[in-house]
């Protein structure tokens, strides 16, 4: 049945939430909400991916590229759209912060062997009840299908020039609200520390200074508990050993290193020639830095419709996300950082709406980048006709999961070489 996702024999096996050997996780970003009328709704419409007049013929705005696969949600975590799709019925759209979306889509990540997610967690919305709702539906999920989760920081709003109470409130938030979920089977630690993502060190320089960057790295380090720190950093971080060596500097303080290579490349000449001539160099190099290396892949991107351009990005019929999923082996990282594994925005997903996460090989990130996403979509031929901004879908004949599959092969494979 299309959009059903094919489980592998190996997959009810338990992931030790201890990344051992190595991991594969894949982000995870919440982003889609529903336009209710009470003010606990509207307050987050604007981290929808598309905001829609429910009740009115009128679509106001579309930032997403690509239509997610809804047939495997729960009824309950589905709401109408005004969009219509080719059967002539009225599309719908999932609620990410669901009971029911969460379970599934953990529920995919067990059936296709992918480890765990990531989850994404802003600066400036520790207060959001509503996500940290989202945290402990993440830790029932993750146990009930044996994966492993753990937060990522996301520090893309963090600013020097109003640097003030971040320090404190990163603490606060950390000691609060994340370190009660440490003590879940299912939350992922190394050599017995919790795991913790920073990310946005070096990636907008004008923004965030070193010395904050310095600052926030070891007050998350001296917290209790103490966690193994993965530092998310633009793709060209080596350079910053001779260009930006305070940058740098922090960088070698951390456990891991996780480049982000989403902008880097975009096709599959494009991929080669940076893995050829700067992954493998930076592996090396984080190697002797005693480092552990995560590199991030995506399944393509595409943001006409939320930057209002001309053109769609290009999957490749799938050989672009595959070239990235091969030379991991070879490599043989820390672990692998899918992006992302529901971020419809920017049609980066594997599958579904939005889920980051490790692997012990594969994992998901939860990011929002537009058309990102791995998780379940609609094929070329599914898509809704009207009213329609500009949508693109997988290839017809694909399986709405084809990318999360894919993911999962190779996650197997991945497994196989500790």
């Amino acid at each position: 049945m299309r959009g059903r996702s094919k489980a592998n024999s190996s997959t009810a096996t338990k992931v030790s939430s201890d990344v051992q050997a190595r991991a594969t996780f894949i982000g995870r970003s919440v982003v889609l909400v529903a336009p209710r009328l009470d003010p606990a709704h509207q307050a987050m419409v604007s981290l929808s991916t598309a905001i829609l007049c429910i009740e009115s013929a009128e679509v106001i705005r579309v930032q997403f590229d690509m239509f997610p696969a809804v047939e495997q949600y729960p009824r309950e975590c589905l709401f109408p759209t005004n969009f219509i799709l080719p059967s002539g019925a009225r599309a719908s759209l999932f609620e990410s912060n669901c009971t029911g979306v969460v379970d599934t889509h953990f529920r995919w990540m067990q059936e296709n062997s992918i480890d765990g997610i990531l989850v994404q967690r802003f600066y400036g919305q520790f207060n959001d009840q509503s996500f940290l709702q989202l945290l402990q539906q993440i830790r029932t999920a993750a146990e009930k299908y044996g994966r492993a989760f753990a937060v990522e920081y996301d520090l893309s709003g963090v600013s020097s020039a109003n640097f003030g109470s971040v320090v404190s409130e990163l603490l606060d938030d950390y000691t609060h609200h994340i370190a009660p979920l440490v003590s879940s089977p299912s939350y992922l630690h190394h050599q017995g520390r919790p795991v913790i993502e920073l990310w946005g060190f070096g990636i907008n320089k004008s923004q965030l200074n070193a010395a904050d960057c310095a600052s926030i790295f070891r007050a998350i380090r001296s917290a209790n508990p103490n966690p193994y720190v993965v530092l998310g950093v633009q793709w060209d971080w080596a350079y910053d050993r001779t260009n930006h060596p305070d940058y740098f500097n922090v960088y070698t303080q951390g456990d891991v290193i996780q480049p982000w290579s989403v902008g880097a490349y975009s096709d599959v000449a494009s991929y080669e020639q940076k893995y050829r001539d700067n992954f493998v160099p930076d592996k090396a190099l984080a190697d002797r830095l005693g480092l552990g290396y995560a590199p991030s892949i995506l399944a393509g991107s595409s943001s006409r419709n939320r930057d209002k351009g001309t053109t769609f990005g290009n999957r490749y019929n799938g050989t672009f996300y595959e070239a990235q999923l091969k030379h991991q082996l070879d490599m043989k990282p820390f672990f692998v950082f899918g992006s992302m594994f529901d971020e419809f925005p920017e049609s980066k997903s594997s599958g579904r709406v939005r889920i980051e996460g490790l692997q012990t090989g594969l994992v998901a990130d939860m990011r929002y980048e537009p058309g990102t996403q791995v998780i379940a979509t609609l094929t070329a031929s599914e898509v809704p006709r009207a009213p329609n901004p500009g949508f693109f879908g997988i290839d017809n004949g694909m399986d709405h999961n084809y990318y999360l599959q894919l993911a999962g092969r190779y996650a197997v494979r991945y497994h196989q070489l500790f």
